[in-house]
């Protein structure tokens, strides 16, 4: 990773994990796992540029809805535009069962305020 001249519009990881409302340590995982890419200080600091928040919120709702870090690596093409057939298929395939989760969340929920309403 190198140096921006412009770094001076790039932020601390400290900043984008506030934005974000995450952690330095959920970042420093997240390029762990190939999923955000900082750029270096010459001091070896991360610095990101201001769309990282953005990706990390996506992250964090992918993650919070049950896909892992290795399917999400697998989707970023998907994201930056450059799709292959298989990436496709994964995105796909991970929209039905984000859908079949949320028929049934939404299934529990009715069931719920049917119990409510009978108290």
């Amino acid at each position: 990773m190198s140096q921006n001249p412009k770094s001076s519009t790039l932020l601390t990881i400290g900043e984008t994990a506030r934005r974000a409302g995450s952690s330095p340590r959920a970042l420093r995982y997240y390029e762990e796992q190939g999923l955000l890419a900082p750029q270096r200080t010459g001091g070896g600091q991360r610095r990101y540029p201001p769309d990282s928040v953005e990706r990390v919120l996506l992250y964090r709702r992918l993650i919070d809805a049950g896909l892992g870090t290795e399917v999400i690596r697998e989707l970023l093409p998907c994201m930056n535009g450059s799709a292959t057939a298989d990436t496709v298929a994964t995105l796909q395939r991970e929209h039905k069962k984000l859908l079949a989760q949320a028929r049934e969340l939404e299934a529990t929920a009715n069931r719920l305020e049917s119990i409510l309403a009978s108290l």
